[in-house]
């Protein structure tokens, strides 16, 4: 399966994908907690701060799906693409502000930028699947995150050297917010051209059920409520990087903004090559077995960065773990897609989503706690235990799936 065999409104969201993972995924991710670094904060406020926007995805996951159903795919994309660029422009103009507002905006910003991205990213996934017969699903999904790691990996890359670029160019310090600021407004643009594609895709029928045509089932309740207990679990351990890998480079390893963009910027270029081999296992081990390694290998991953205070550490830690996630997320989106009759869609990926950010939530909001109580490695082996129990849960439901004596071999 090739691009070119794909409908057009498949590549304009492909497109749109990547051009949001230049500039959220990579520009944003890697520099606003750089930024509120630099505007004097700690890791507790890291923590408040991330959490916020992980429980605005929350929250807004179900309600992004019941917009979708009732305003349209399309108006809903462009209104979360929309938000999400306010939401990337409001972050940098926290020094401008009134002061005694200057603690609260930042979590505000990210509010809203959550909140577009949640409209964005759950509908985006929905229309993807609409617009895409069955049989050539796990290929769309492989290449549309396989642009989504290659727009991560050039944004954190582009993104690492532009602090430097703008602190010779106004003469500052990179101890200081102003580089991160004008590098924060740079992402900002990007975003604003990740609506163009947007703009040009058309309203999308979606393809009909093959399993109850005509017919509407009902609601997978209990699959999708054993899906929600292990995606959370699973996110909640993957956050312990995702949230506090960049901040304890920053101030523990004391590694430049450069360094730090270098070494998130590897992981995330290997996983590119990864995202694009899910549709190949997936056919010959199933989807199941590729959420089963894949979770473990996050765990796998942190143990590292628990015992090992320096930069190698990380280094193979981040590689495993963005690599082992690049194929984590096809396979999970096409593994409860085909599960879930074309009606429930939105409903079924918003609670997925909801369930993502509880777990990144909860993490980034007590992980800072116990930062300042335990220091980081603490959090990071917290993490790879959780990852470790979630391993379980999922091999545990796909057994049970597949009768005593089944394996998680055909969880395709």
């Amino acid at each position: 399966m090739t691009l070119p065999s794909f409908k057009r409104d498949a590549k304009l969201l492909i497109a749109t994908s990547g051009i949001f993972a230049i500039s959220f995924l990579g520009i944003q991710m890697l520099l606003q907690v750089l930024y509120v670094l630099r505007l004097g904060h700690g890791p507790r406020y890291v923590g408040l701060f991330t959490s916020t926007g992980a429980f605005t995805y929350m929250g807004m996951s179900l309600i992004s799906g019941a917009l979708g159903r009732r305003l349209g795919m399309r108006r809903t994309l462009l209104l979360g693409g929309t938000t999400i660029v306010i939401g990337m422009t409001a972050l940098p103009a926290t020094e401008f502000v009134p002061l005694q507002a200057r603690g609260l905006w930042p979590i505000v910003s990210n509010v809203l930028l959550t909140a577009g991205w949640s409209m964005l990213n759950v509908n985006l996934v929905v229309t993807l699947t609409a617009a895409t017969e069955k049989r050539h699903r796990n290929d769309v999904y492989a290449l549309n995150n396989a642009l989504i790691g290659l727009g991560t990996f050039l944004g954190t890359m582009f993104s690492g050297a532009l602090p430097g670029l703008f602190a010779n160019a106004l003469q500052q310090s990179l101890d200081v917010p102003g580089p991160y600021r004008s590098a924060l407004w740079v992402g900002a643009g990007f975003a604003a051209l990740g609506l163009i594609p947007l703009i040009l895709t058309q309203p999308v029928n979606p393809i009909a059920s093959s399993r109850q045509p005509g017919a509407r089932g009902a609601f997978p309740l209990l699959p999708v409520a054993l899906m929600v207990v292990y995606v959370c679990l699973r996110h909640a351990g993957w956050a312990t990087c995702q949230v506090f890998c960049k901040a304890y480079m920053d101030t523990i390893l004391h590694l430049r903004t450069s360094s730090i963009g270098l070494i998130t910027g590897a992981g995330q270029f290997l996983a590119i090559l990864a995202s694009l081999l899910t549709a190949r296992l997936a056919a010959r081990h199933g989807n199941g077995r590729i959420l089963v390694t894949s979770t473990l290998a996050v765990a796998i991953g942190l143990i590292p960065l628990g015992l090992f205070s320096h930069w190698t550490a990380v280094a193979v830690g981040q590689l495993c773990i963005l690599i082992t996630s690049a194929i984590w997320l096809p396979a999970l989106q096409a593994f409860q897609m085909e599960r879930v009759d074309s009606e429930w869609h939105s409903l079924a990926y918003g609670s997925i989503s909801m369930a993502m950010g509880l777990g990144f939530g909860s993490t980034s909001l007590l992980g800072g706690y116990l930062i300042e109580a335990a220091g980081y490695r603490t959090v990071f082996l917290v993490g790879a235990m959780l990852s470790t129990v979630s391993t379980g849960w999922i091999w545990a439901v796909l057994r049970a799936r597949n009768g005593a004596a089944g394996s998680p071999n055909h969880g395709s």
